[in-house]
């Protein structure tokens, strides 16, 4: 299985929890750099609606 390539996401703090996302295929993964061996697992259309609510401040 090919390594995913995580890149960690803009943060309002500078603390050592910052989101981390990764992207093969249709599917999305999303992981805490404080516990990067749980990672959750969208496809692109899950990911679009968690961003959305995210950005409406339903989340």
């Amino acid at each position: 299985m090919e390594k995913l390539q995580w890149r960690t996401l803009r943060c309002d703090n500078s603390g050592p929890n910052c989101p981390e996302i990764a992207e093969r295929d249709n599917q999305v993964f999303l992981r805490s750099s404080k516990r990067p061996e749980r990672v959750a697992v969208l496809d692109a259309a899950e990911f679009d609606t968690l961003k959305q609510k995210i950005r409406d401040g339903e989340l």
